[in-house]
């Protein structure tokens, strides 16, 4: 199952990106690239577990490329487990049309009148990379996109804060509005080779639809990508999460 939140820890820990994965497992760090997109992660997948052979259980963190996070407005009454699934495939069909049916989805319980926090992915990689980390003799203890697995880890830095909160990656920026520490909205984007221009531009313009003053501040979480963690953008005092020039292995930290 796709999780949005950890339920418990373990030492081993994936990343998995375009044409590359990283493996944190017996106290090593290991990270491999080969080839391109979803066929490219899987193959250093295989080249990591190859090297490292580790046991247990493992978290995987995945890419925003494979994997997101939908905030949807929340249903009017509170439902069960089985009312929740179809309202959410309602939701997503509704709002996404025939590809809303190839996703694998899992959610976050919210509290009444709170945005629900909706992983998905498609449905034939959530099931072949599950099947590939048992065939490795590893059980899956929690898969959740980035976004999930950041924001569960740097919540605590925005407790009772108002801004924006944003993870750049190579090819994609995730963006969500803060409102004194929860999460909003949220919004995934492709990106251009220009990250700090492409999140200027998505933080003006979810600014005027979220009627927000160009002031505050933006926490930023960068892997992969040159971005300036200091100064101001767009008008909000820049805080960053992750080291400069931090790798995909910052995904993990």
């Amino acid at each position: 199952m796709l999780r949005l939140f950890p339920d418990s820890s373990t030492n081993n820990a994936l990343a998995l990106l375009p044409g590359g994965a990283v493996l944190r497992a017996g106290g090593r760090l290991l990270d491999h690239s080969e080839g391109e997109g979803w066929s490219g992660a899987l193959a250093a997948l295989d080249t990591l577990l190859s090297q490292a052979r580790p046991v247990g259980a493992i978290e995987v963190v995945l890419s925003h490329n494979f994997s997101r996070v939908l905030l949807l407005s929340p249903p009017p009454v509170r439902l069960d487990g089985e009312e929740m699934a179809g309202w959410l495939a309602d939701c997503l069909g509704r709002d996404y049309g025939p590809e809303a049916a190839t996703w694998h989805t899992a959610w976050q319980d919210a509290a009444p009148g709170r945005p629900v926090p909706v992983a998905v992915m498609d449905k034939e990689r959530h099931d072949r990379l599950r099947e590939r980390i048992r065939e490795a003799g590893l059980t899956t203890k929690r898969m959740e996109p980035w976004f999930a697995s950041a924001w569960n880890r740097f919540r605590r830095s925005l407790a009772r804060q108002s801004g924006w909160f944003a993870l750049l990656e190579p090819g994609r920026i995730a963006l969500a509005r803060v409102e004194i520490g929860r999460p909003v909205g949220l919004r995934i984007h492709q990106t251009s080779g220009v990250p700090a221009a492409d999140l200027k531009a998505m933080i003006d313009r979810e600014s005027l639809h979220c009627a927000v003053s160009e002031e505050g501040h933006l926490w930023v979480a960068a892997v992969g990508v040159e971005f300036p963690l200091t100064g101001t953008l767009a008008g909000f005092r820049v805080h960053g999460l992750l080291p400069a020039g931090s790798m995909a292995s910052g995904m993990l930290s």
